[in-house]
């Protein structure tokens, strides 16, 4: 079975060379230690020179590995295109248990020649990390042979889709026989089975709640707009298109499910009108307060400084829930916090990091963050000074076991203190950036609340 996919890469280029090269994705630990050493130069550059008893499937077309990042620059430079997109990263995947590794290997060479190989640098590595072996190719944007970057055919899905199933047929293969071009990514999947807030179930809960309250499609497009949704149902459009305010990028409401296409949302409409029941207008009767008990939200800005921001944050993306409420909707979120509301993981563990470290200031945050990279370092000098002993053609098989233990042991520990550091930069990064948010949202609040009380000074 063939699954394909390519993808612009405009990034710095040696990152994707990393990640395709990565030996704990390319490792087959079938292979003894001797295999390994003939192509550790090879992978050098992958930075991961731990010692293992592995062997990689790693080769390249028109450029040597070891050198392929330079030799990529090396030809975007001498035809004047050093910049837009680096590179195109693709993948082609097979079925469970249906190739080996040296199969996997074979044919995804076979593949990468006929498509690219005549004009291109391509990388071709195999992953062995995941029960599906999967292919991963790193091409060049730019020719080698004319300096024309890739186009049409060479970058067209259903094209080197045909190329890859007429290869996987050669080697009796199964193939996917009605492949999807645009399912949804498998996070997006995931998230929306976890219950978490992606951008398009936020979509699917604002259009489920504006059929429920509208008789018409003038009403439906009304209250979209009021949750922050622009919305085009025009009848010179094929497909019906909902944008989140704020952004450019609209969503057709077809691949939200077969319920959100045109017509039936047009058909929900009809069969809601009779549901509707409205109630004559009654004024609101205000009632003066004697006590004021503080809210939960006044209760959580008393406790100020960083972790007070970001708790304050998390209460009003709804992820601290009022006392005695209802779950918050999202589709009824200000727009400006609707994309940090798909963002909660990381915001979570920045909250987090911040109250289990009492962090309150600018200054504790980066003396942390110095803390931090203090013990990075001296870890680093720590796992370095094992993996030379274990270099060493007398050492002890109990010798070795034990270093190798640590050296595990200490890249855990590394692992868990990079994130604490990509964790504060983004704190650094974010507290500004939440501080103008809320200010936003706040004005915009006190601006709907003098338009509801003229308006309700005008009914009276």
């Amino acid at each position: 079975m063939a699954v394909t996919k390519l993808w612009k890469v405009s990034v710095r280029l040696g990152q994707v060379l990393d990640y395709a090269t990565n030996p704990e994705k390319t490792a087959n630990p079938e292979y003894s230690p001797e295999d390994y050493q003939a192509l550790k130069d090879v992978l050098a550059y992958a930075k991961d020179e731990e010692k293992t008893e592995h062997k990689f499937f790693c080769e390249g077309i028109n450029c040597n590995v070891a050198m392929a990042r330079e030799q990529f620059i090396t030809v975007k430079e001498q035809f004047g295109k050093p910049d837009g997109i680096q590179a195109y990263h693709g993948y082609l995947s097979f079925k469970e248990n249906e190739v080996t590794p040296e199969q996997a290997q074979q044919i995804g060479m076979e593949f990468a020649n006929k498509m690219w190989g005549e004009r291109f640098q391509v990388v071709v590595t195999t992953h062995l990390n995941t029960k599906h072996l999967h292919c991963h190719f790193v091409i060049n944007s730019v020719s080698f042979a004319d300096g024309k970057r890739l186009q049409n055919k060479e970058k067209s899905w259903y094209y080197f889709r045909h190329i890859a199933d007429e290869i996987c047929l050669e080697h009796k293969l199964s193939i996917v026989e009605k492949p999807e071009l645009h399912r949804s990514p498998a996070y997006l999947t995931m998230k929306d089975k976890a219950g978490m807030p992606t951008r398009y179930n936020n979509a699917k809960k604002a259009i489920d709640e504006a059929i429920t309250i509208s008789r018409n499609l003038r009403q439906f497009q009304y209250e979209l707009g009021i949750m922050g949704y622009h919305s085009n149902f025009s009848p010179n459009r094929k497909n019906a298109t909902i944008t989140p305010k704020g952004s450019e990028k609209p969503i057709r409401t077809y691949r939200l499910g077969e319920e959100y296409t045109k017509e039936k949302i047009l058909e929900r409409l009809i069969a809601n009108r009779d549901n509707i029941v409205f109630k004559p207008f009654q004024p609101k009767s205000y009632v003066v307060r004697q006590y004021r008990i503080p809210t939960r939200e006044q209760k959580i800005q008393k406790v100020g400084g960083l972790y007070g921001l970001y708790l304050h944050y998390c209460y009003r993306l709804g992820y601290l829930p009022k006392y005695n409420q209802k779950q918050q909707n999202p589709a009824r979120l200000h727009y400006l916090l609707k994309d940090d509301l798909m963002k909660l993981d990381t915001i979570t563990q920045q909250v987090t990091l911040l109250g289990k470290h009492h962090i309150g200031t600018d200054e504790q945050l980066f003396s942390y963050k110095r803390t931090v990279e203090a013990e990075i370092k001296s870890l680093t000098a720590d796992r370095t000074h094992l993996r030379n002993e274990i270099r060493k053609v007398n050492i002890s098989d109990e010798r070795l076991s034990a270093a190798k233990a640590k050296i595990s042991a200490i890249s855990e520990r590394l692992k868990e203190l990079r994130k604490e550091v990509k964790l504060c930069d983004g704190i650094a990064k974010r507290s500004g950036l939440i501080t103008d948010t809320l200010s936003q949202v706040r004005a915009d609040e006190e601006k709907s609340q003098r338009k509801e009380s003229r308006n309700y000074e005008q009914r009276r």
